[in-house]
């Protein structure tokens, strides 16, 4: 994996993407899915699920609906148990771990690039987790700030978009799956096996959908 900071992809063009019409619901599913993988013992979820519904939420795709509305009606001491057995405690770590650099095993460099992306385009984590660059609602969380502000700034619309397929591709979907596969391994059908599941299959689809979008006039190398 390259650890160089991401830049503009000059070299690379982009098809038309039609993102006033794409990337708000794109950005809806990445806050949604970034909220049910929170953990319910650090941030109010159901808040946090209830005002998603309350807003523009309904135009989610029925599937990821059907899981915030099963995540309120779930007793939420029996979420935070369902989470904590599967991501937070065990003595030799978490069942499954859902921060990157501890599924990667430490892999040099994980942190690092994820806080350079962070950086580099001018997102600021909440002080309660700066410790934890690489927790999956982080990152999703910076999918969903990404997608934002493609929606919102049509003059730098370009680096946000290349942003959005650069940290998919070197960090989501290169650990979703695993995450998803130890899960499932754990406690398959479990609420959090489900909505790993669908995440899985979401960014996948994501990617390939950005990366139809792309592509790279002849006789030019694409940087990064």
């Amino acid at each position: 994996m390259s650890t160089a900071a991401p830049e503009p992809a000059t070299r690379r063009v982009l098809a038309s993407r039609e993102p006033e019409a794409t990337a708000a619901l794109r950005c809806q599913c990445y806050a949604a899915f970034s909220e049910l993988t929170a953990s319910p013992h650090d941030v109010d979820a159901p808040a946090a699920v209830r005002a998603r519904l309350a807003g523009s939420g309904r135009a989610l795709p029925a599937a990821l609906l059907a899981l915030l509305e099963e995540f309120l009606a779930t007793d939420i001491e029996a979420l935070k148990g369902e989470y904590s057995g599967l991501f937070e405690v065990g003595s030799q770590g978490p069942p499954a771990a859902i921060r990157e650099d501890l599924l990667a095993g430490g892999r040099a460099g994980t942190r690092e690039d994820l806080v350079r992306f962070y950086d580099f385009f001018g997102y600021r984590l909440d002080e309660r987790f700066a410790w934890a660059p690489d927790h999956l609602s982080v990152e999703l969380e910076f999918m969903h700030f990404l997608c934002y502000h493609e929606a919102a700034d049509a003059a730098g619309r370009l680096s946000w978009q290349f942003g959005q397929a650069d940290f998919a591709a070197r960090h989501l979907a290169n650990w979703v799956p695993q995450l998803a596969a130890a899960v499932a391994g754990l406690a398959s059908g479990s609420y959090y096996g489900r909505v790993l599941d669908m995440l899985r299959d979401f960014v996948t689809a994501d990617l390939a959908w950005q990366d139809s979008t792309i592509s790279e006039p002849a006789g030019a190398t694409v940087d990064g």
